[in-house]
C-alpha cells in the first residue's frame, strides 16, 4: 500500500502548508494509541489521514505537541472521524490538544440504526468492501519501531474509505430527515468536556464505591503503590497487581502473601512491593 509517512515536525508543517495550498479543507482522521496495555500510561502512538487522495501515516513519537496542534486544532480542516470520543478524551487528558472541526460518523449509523455499528460492518454494507478484521492488531503494540507493513494497512483502513463512506450516510440522513438530529449530536461530541475527574481512576475500579471511607483510604493506597511501581518499571499497573485483587487486600490484609504476580514482575520486585503493602497497611490501620 503506498502512503506518505511524516515523523518530523518539519514534514508534517510541510503537509499541512501543502493541504492549505491545494484547498484541502476536509481529511478522514483516526488514531492509534497505548492504553496500559503494553506499558504504562496512555500515550498517542500513530495519527492516520486520507485527504482524498493520499493515505498518510504520521508518527507522533518525535513531533511535539504544539505541532501536533497545526493539524488537531485546525478549525479550517473538517475532520471525518468515526466514534471519536475515546480519541478526544485521550488527547485531551495526555497532551491537553483537542480536536476540533469534527464530522463523526458514529452518531449518524446510530441514527440510522445499522445492525452491525462497528465501522468495518457498515463499510462493508455500504460500500461492499470487506476488509480483514485482524484482531491481532486491536491489542497491537503501537509502541512499536518500526511498525510492520500490515499494521500500517490495518491503520490506513480505518480511514481511506471514511469520505466516501460520509457521502453515503449524509444522503441517507438527508432521506430521512435526520440531518438536524445528527448535527446536533456531533456538537454535543464536540462540545463536551473531556478532561477526566481525577477521582475516576479509583471510581472505575469494580466494587470500590462500595467500600466504606476507611476502606476507601486502605484501597487509595494500596492502588497508589500499585501505580508506583507500575510507573518506575513501565508496566501496565494490572501486571504489578491484578484489580481484583486491589480489593481482595482492602478486604483481607493477609491476601497480600496471596497475589499472583505476573512473569513481568521479577521475585526480587514482588518481596519489594509486599513489603511496601504491609507497611503501609500497618500505618494505616
Amino acid at each position: 500500500m503506498n502512503y506518505i509517512y511524516i515523523e518530523n515536525k518539519s514534514d508534517l508543517r510541510e503537509y499541512l502548508e501543502q493541504l492549505e495550498e491545494k484547498g484541502h479543507s476536509i481529511i478522514a482522521l483516526d488514531i492509534e494509541a497505548e492504553s496500559n496495555l503494553h506499558a504504562y500510561g496512555e500515550k498517542l502512538c500513530l495519527v492516520q489521514v486520507f485527504d482524498g487522495v493520499s493515505g498518510v501515516i504520521i508518527d507522533p513519537l518525535g513531533i511535539d505537541n504544539n505541532t501536533l496542534r497545526l493539524l488537531f486544532e485546525n478549525t479550517n480542516i473538517l475532520k471525518v472521524m468515526y466514534d471519536a470520543g475515546s480519541d478526544l478524551s485521550l488527547l485531551k487528558n495526555t497532551s491537553r490538544i483537542e480536536i476540533k472541526s469534527i464530522l463523526d460518523l458514529r452518531p449518524a449509523v446510530e441514527l440510522l440504526d445499522y445492525e452491525k455499528k462497528d465501522l468495518h460492518s457498515v463499510v462493508a454494507f455500504e460500500l461492499g468492501i470487506f476488509l480483514k478484521k485482524k484482531r491481532k492488531y486491536q491489542r497491537y503494540n503501537w509502541t512499536t519501531r518500526p511498525l510492520s507493513e500490515q499494521a500500517v494497512e490495518y491503520a490506513l483502513n480505518d480511514v481511506i474509505y471514511l469520505l466516501t463512506l460520509k457521502d453515503v450516510i449524509l444522503a441517507k440522513l438527508y432521506a430521512r430527515k435526520l440531518f438536524e438530529p445528527f448535527f446536533l449530536r456531533n456538537l454535543q461530541i464536540q462540545n463536551k468536556d473531556y478532561t477526566r475527574n481525577p477521582e475516576d481512576k479509583y471510581r472505575k475500579i469494580n466494587g470500590y464505591s462500595r467500600l466504606g471511607d476507611t476502606q476507601k483510604a486502605v484501597f487509595r493506597k494500596v492502588f497508589d503503590i500499585r501505580e508506583k511501581y507500575a510507573k518506575l518499571y513501565n508496566m501496565p499497573p494490572h501486571n504489578v497487581i491484578h484489580k481484583a485483587d486491589l480489593i481482595n487486600i482492602v478486604n483481607d490484609a493477609k491476601f497480600i502473601d496471596k497475589i499472583r504476580f505476573t512473569k513481568r514482575v521479577s521475585a526480587e520486585l514482588a518481596r519489594e512491593i509486599i513489603r511496601e503493602l504491609k507497611t503501609a497497611l500497618r500505618k494505616l490501620r
